[in-house]
């Protein structure tokens, strides 16, 4: 019998499913190992639980462990279960450390699993040395821990004993480089990173250098990295170098990693992007270092939040999900000293949901799906669609004789229209519905499919979809995706290809609504044969009339202010007096225009009750005139000057 660490993953959906039990099923499966194992547990989180066990074997400690995942959870698969030997020595120690805390990063721990045995072959042949040779290709997104692995990294060949002995007093462990134009971003050109390559050696060799090579992904900088790499093999017996470019659709991985290997050793690591169970799993671990419990339902409001960060088409990974951490503690930390302050009790150390009130916005909506959508002004036509595209799937559902339809739809209409709000609020009815799972709703814009790199978008817009699934996928302006070329790519296509793929893949689980005037929809339908198919459901959103802007205005104020009844009757007359024309044109922005004159109006009655020393707001017709008055809300006619006999130019 050994003694052995095994380190078991979930896949993403069962950990996602479970997130609310904070990780405590890991202790389910060790009571259903055989007590021969004197299973111990020595970390649990919600994606990977960490073992001592005892075995006769490194593949008969993986059979039970799968053979009692099976038994104790059969809805539930494992998606990798790392082994290694429990010994005494440096490495041992390190193995159990990164398998302690690196989540996310699944093919790194493979790397380091297979490491850990080579290097044992090698020794006995004293060959270690030849691993100098072995170069690392990590393809891994902005903000998912590229820095963090390469220090472990660095550490890890540090204590395996992979560099001479003499060297190890002066090692640095590694060091980091960014390629692209000189002194740009903070990145290098490469003659500056191969001069300090050059000049760092003799002083540190033997160290880990790690390259941002993602400038080069452009196809017409190919040989530029070719000769980039022939330069830096004259420094390969005193480096150990580890590559890092975007995560990357497997055929683009494979001709970056060709062009590398074509001069090198190279071994590929991929890391893809966070799942949300890592994100949460990374909340977590941040708050509870610091002290704090958090009850389960406290991830989810996280989670919540960890999207609204994302809803720019912008993520940074761990960056993001402990900054949502820290605004966690700081919103506990201030609702503590609010209720202290008022003399009531307040638990410092426990976070739970009643502190958070506020933390992600508004507060929750009380009116049902059907509700807010029939008091919406003007909607009527609408909400008929919507309940019979509902109707329709219900009955479908409940059908086996009947195939479910597709339900992704297309929002035609100028902006301001209510498109956004409408598919809100269509992901709350069909939730409601139980048509859904989860009713969310993801909110983008065509171009933010689109990546950077060739091979990066449609692992973007997967990710975008994965997101969504169980939720509302909003894409507006979906007419950029038919004009997302970057550097001769048409990228635009790419992004839509996967997302017809998604669409089909998840009918039954996703909502797509693309939104954007009709002729531009129109024109985008054409570009892909089976986008048209896959989107039966058209809602158009006709321009509010006159009288119909007039009423979202009142509702707002209504909604928040007093006011006297002069600025009701001023502000009807300004929307009635509107001319056709402004109102048609594309610039007019509908709902928009009326929020913003809204916004307008309060902020200068805000500023008057300010100057006179009072916090209450009365709105008055004054407020709303002088905000009437400012340029962007002031249609401005220009008669054009005559020239000649009656003639205008």
């Amino acid at each position: 019998m050994g003694t052995y660490i095994a380190r078991i993953s979930t896949d993403n959906t069962f950990a996602q499913q479970h997130l609310q039990q904070l990780g405590t099923f890991w202790d389910d499966l060790r009571s259903a190992l055989p007590e021969e194992c004197c299973a111990e547990i020595l970390t649990r989180r919600f994606t990977f639980g960490l073992y001592r066990i005892q075995a006769e074997n490194r593949q008969n400690c993986a059979d039970i462990l799968r053979q009692c995942w099976e038994k104790s959870f059969p809805d539930g698969n494992i998606s990798d279960i790392l082994i290694s030997d429990d010994t005494q020595d440096d490495a041992a120690e390190l193995t159990t450390v990164i398998y302690k805390n690196y989540y996310g990063a699944d093919d790194y721990l493979r790397l380091i699993t297979q490491l850990n045995t080579t290097v044992a072959a090698l020794k006995k042949r004293d060959a270690v040395s030849v691993l100098l040779q072995q170069n690392y290709l990590f393809a891994v997104d902005g903000g998912c821990g590229f820095t963090t692995l390469l220090n472990s990294f660095g550490d890890y060949l540090h204590r395996m004993h992979i560099y001479p002995e003499d060297q190890y007093k002066d090692r640095i462990y590694y060091r980091e480089y960014r390629c692209g134009e000189e002194s740009k971003n903070g990145k290098g050109s490469a003659d500056d990173i191969i001069d300090s390559v050059r000049e760092e050696t003799p002083k540190h060799c033997y160290n880990v250098l790690g390259f941002d090579i993602s400038y080069y992904l452009d196809g017409r900088k190919y040989d530029d990295l070719r000769e980039f790499i022939h330069r830096l093999n004259a420094y390969q017996d005193d480096n150990v170098y580890v590559f890092r470019i975007p995560f990357l659709e497997r055929k683009a991985l494979d001709e970056i990693s060709g062009i590398l290997s074509d001069q090198m050793l190279l071994r590929v690591v991929q890391i893809p992007p966070l799942p949300d169970c890592a994100v949460m799993e990374s909340v977590w671990n941040t708050v509870t270092s610091r002290n704090f419990d958090i009850e389960p339902e406290i991830l989810t409001i996280a989670c919540e939040k960890y999207q609204l960060e994302k809803m720019d088409g912008r993520s940074y990974g761990f960056k993001t999900a402990e900054k949502v951490a820290n605004e966690l503690m700081l919103y506990k930390a201030s609702d503590t000293a609010k209720k202290e302050g008022c003399g009531q009790e307040a638990n410092e150390q426990n976070i739970t949901p009643a502190d958070l009130s506020g933390f992600i916005g508004d507060a929750k909506q009380t009116l049902t799906g059907y509700e807010a959508l029939e008091e919406l002004i003007g909607m009527q036509d609408i909400a008929k669609k919507v309940r019979e595209i509902v109707a329709q799937v219900k009955i479908a559902i409940a059908n086996d004789k009947l195939d479910r339809p597709c339900i992704h739809m297309r929002f035609t209409g100028a902006p301001g229209t209510g498109k956004t709000t409408v598919a809100r609020i269509i992901g709350q009815i069909l939730r409601e519905e139980g048509v859904l799972r989860k009713g969310g709703f993801f909110e983008y814009e065509g171009r933010d499919l689109v990546a950077e790199y060739e091979g990066q978008t449609a692992v973007k817009a997967a990710t975008i979809c994965r997101d969504a699934y169980g939720s509302v996928l909003f894409i507006d302006e979906a007419y950029a995706l038919n004009e997302g070329k970057t550097n001769g790519a048409d990228f635009g296509r790419e992004a839509l290809a996967t997302l017809v793929s998604e669409m089909e893949n998840h009918r039954d689980d996703m909502l797509v609504v693309m939104a954007g005037y009709k002729e531009d929809m129109d024109q985008l339908m054409k570009v892909n044969q089976g986008l048209r198919s896959r989107m039966p459901f058209i809602l158009d959103f006709p321009n509010y009339t006159k009288q119909q802007l007039f009423e979202i205005f009142m509702l707002m104020v209504r909604k928040h202010f007093e006011y006297d009844s002069e600025l009701e009757a001023q502000a009807k007359e300004y929307f009635l007096s509107l001319s056709d024309s402004f109102l048609d044109s594309k610039e007019f922005a509908n709902a928009r225009f009326v929020r913003n004159l809204y916004e307008r109006t309060w902020s200068k009655g805000a500023l008057r009750c300010t100057l006179v020393g009072r916090t209450d707001i009365v709105l008055t017709k004054e407020d709303f005139v002088c905000a009437s008055e400012e340029k962007e809300f002031k249609e401005k006619i220009e008669m054009k000057k005559s020239v000649g006999f009656n003639k205008k130019i």
